[in-house]
């Protein structure tokens, strides 16, 4: 069998090398009928069913490569049985049929999402119909390009302490895991644009309670044992982590209401107020939304990092050219948001990382009525789950998809012709993330500041291995030297 997918992945691969490569052509196209509710897609493969429990103890351990494993043994639409029923889907075409239709036939009621529900509350992530409309619609402003601009000097000045916290180290040459790093840093830019204030001694707390929540939200929702009410050790912690969680951040709205306070996150959703309705947020639901930019708004961004720095240091000829391109666009002088858009290759680089490591992983829907998605009948209440670890080594979208190569985003490249829903770090349809841009400025500052400063190597110490719970992080961390540049 392994023989037999090796042949495989070497015809794509000859055959990408030697063709431009392009979105599949459709074989055949299910139009819309609200009779039977079908649902319109190009993928043209079939549905396939593995023995019932089929490897289930891979799940419990890393669904990323279970998931993986499912798609390259069974192909791109699966319906797995045994103690979690489940459709996975792992087409481009499937998946932006789904994404773009959520809201409509597919929401996100699943028992994972439920899961999130819990830690959560109802804000903007786990939220449907129109209190979702409502809540997006209050929160767009906040974060489009001339709203998230205004936060270009916090993210500088955040990476500038963390630097000179580096600078202090009394050894320089002695290695250090950069993982908590970016966590402590990210998590001190989403405290400063949310309240101005970087949460000083409390950081560590909050990084418990953030750990505490993923954890909880990442485990499989066994019935009974793993439901809110049940008194298991698991949900007595998150149970207290939410109080505590909760307790400071009505504090700082408490503050806020003090100090009158306009220019940061918080301010904003304070005033906010539906165009239509003059309503606005309340205070639950204010904390809800705070706690989910909180938790999600560094995370993600601290994840992605640690896995570039990784990347880098392991291809020392890539992290050459984003040293050259830093040198060059930014220089010695001081950092310029204009100058910022110009790291073209550095963005690249980290398109390239949100490729091989997604921070958020996987998606998973829920059918709201009868659906007919290739020609197969998905009853109510049907989970469908993509991933986007699986998605983004698709070999027929993605040449020697587990290599690491930044120049596949490079404009005009082949690799740009495929489907945009081979691509989704940030998801797709009108649930995509609303902090994509955000993330991505606040990436490439962190980038260009370290990068002027120092040059990472990969210690001796350092253990790789992927964990993927509710994000994707290494498990051991990223151990690694920083080299200071001549100035």
């Amino acid at each position: 069998m392994e023989g037999k997918k090796e042949t495989r992945q070497w015809a794509r691969n000859n055959a990408l090398k030697n063709a431009k490569i392009k979105k599949p052509k459709p074989k055949f196209n299910l139009m819309s009928d609200e009779s039977n509710h079908q649902v319109a897609t190009d993928f043209s493969g079939k549905l396939a069913k593995p023995p019932w429990g089929y490897r289930q103890w891979m799940l419990a351990g890393n669904p990323a490569i279970f998931f993986d494993h499912l798609v390259n043994r069974f192909g791109d639409f699966v319906h797995y049985r045994g103690a979690f029923n489940f459709y996975l889907i792992n087409h481009p075409d499937l998946i932006k049929t789904v994404l773009q239709q959520t809201n409509k036939r597919f929401d996100k009621n699943t028992p994972i999402y439920r899961r999130f529900a819990n830690a959560f509350g109802n804000g903007l992530v786990v939220s449907e119909d129109n209190q979702w409309r409502c809540q997006r619609k209050l929160m767009q402003p906040m974060f489009g390009h001339r709203a998230i601009e205004q936060f270009f000097p916090v993210m500088i000045e955040s990476t500038n302490e963390m630097l000179a916290r580096w600078q202090a180290r009394p050894n320089q040459d002695s290695s250090f895991d950069i993982a908590p790093e970016m966590s402590r840093l990210t998590l001190e830019i989403v405290g400063r644009t949310l309240f101005r204030d970087n949460f000083g001694s409390v950081s560590d707390r909050i990084r418990e309670w953030t750990h505490t929540i993923d954890t909880y939200s990442a485990k499989p929702p066994i019935p009974i044992v793993r439901d809110f009410w049940f008194p298991s050790g698991r949900n007595r912690r998150l149970k207290r982590t939410l109080r505590e969680f909760h307790g400071f951040i009505q504090k700082m709205i408490d503050e806020r209401l003090t100090t009158k306070q306009k220019d940061d996150l918080l301010g904003i959703l304070l005033r906010s107020q539906d165009p239509e309705s003059g309503q606005a947020m309340s205070r639950p639901q204010i904390a809800d939304e705070v706690l989910g930019m909180i938790v999600g708004g560094h995370e993600t961004s601290s994840s992605a990092l640690t896995w570039a720095w990784y990347e880098l240091a392991q291809h020392p000829e890539t992290l050459t050219k984003v040293l050259e391109e830093i040198d060059q666009v930014i220089g010695s002088g001081p950092l310029e948001i204009e100058k910022i858009k110009e790291l073209s290759f550095t963005r690249m680089v980290l398109d390239e990382v949100l490729r091989l490591h997604p921070p958020f992983w996987f998606e998973n829907r829920n059918t709201r009525q009868k659906t007919k998605l290739a020609g197969v009948d998905l009853p109510i209440g049907s989970i469908i789950v993509m991933s986007r670890y699986s998605l983004h080594r698709h070999s027929e979208y993605w040449l020697d998809p587990d290599q690491f190569n930044p120049n596949r985003f490079r404009p005009k490249h082949e690799e740009n012709s495929r489907s945009s829903y081979a691509y989704i770090p940030f998801g797709g349809g009108p649930r995509i993330c609303i902090g994509t841009h955000f993330a991505m400025m606040e990436m490439l500052v962190i980038m260009a500041l370290i990068g002027r400063r120092y040059k990472i190597e990969l210690s001796c110490e350092d253990r790789h291995k992927m964990s993927a719970a509710t994000t994707m992080t290494p498990k051991y961390g990223v151990r690694v030297i920083a080299h200071p540049r001549a100035s």
